[in-house]
């Protein structure tokens, strides 16, 4: 058996090779970006089919790609989902941020969960765009 943090955090390091000229992350970084990329991916977004962008307030749907903007204060465990964005209206920045919050913008795909009778919106394959 392995310990998940030195699997996870070698599964990333791929990320560390960039091949453009853009910074490379730190390892840290990376891993902080890895378990911030695994705690969304199937969180839950709202109940029913569609979830409306924050801006625009069009609807979306499964298989959409959208983006997320989560955030966490100091004295919260995990972070939440604040703002959901349609690909037209998704901001390439964090500019909303403030004093003892972390904040990460994330993309990926709209998904669909269901259980019986009940649906919900979920987050499939999220990529860490910008953090704060």
């Amino acid at each position: 058996m392995t310990d998940s943090c030195v699997w996870l955090a070698s599964v990333c390091d791929s990320d560390l090779e960039s091949p453009n000229s853009q910074p490379q992350q730190t390892p840290a970084e990376t891993h902080r970006h890895c378990l911030l990329e695994q705690q969304f991916e199937g969180a839950r977004i709202t109940a029913g089919e569609t979830v409306s962008c924050r801006d625009c307030g069009d609807h979306l749907h499964e298989g959409r790609p959208i983006s997320v903007r989560a955030c966490r204060y100091s004295d919260e465990p995990a972070y939440t989902i604040a703002a959901i964005y349609c690909a037209g209206c998704a901001p390439t920045d964090l500019t909303e941020t403030a004093h003892g919050r972390d904040d990460g913008l994330l993309e990926g795909d709209l998904g669909l969960a269901m259980a019986g009778q009940t649906h919900w919106t979920i987050l499939v394959e999220p990529t860490i765009v910008a953090t704060s």
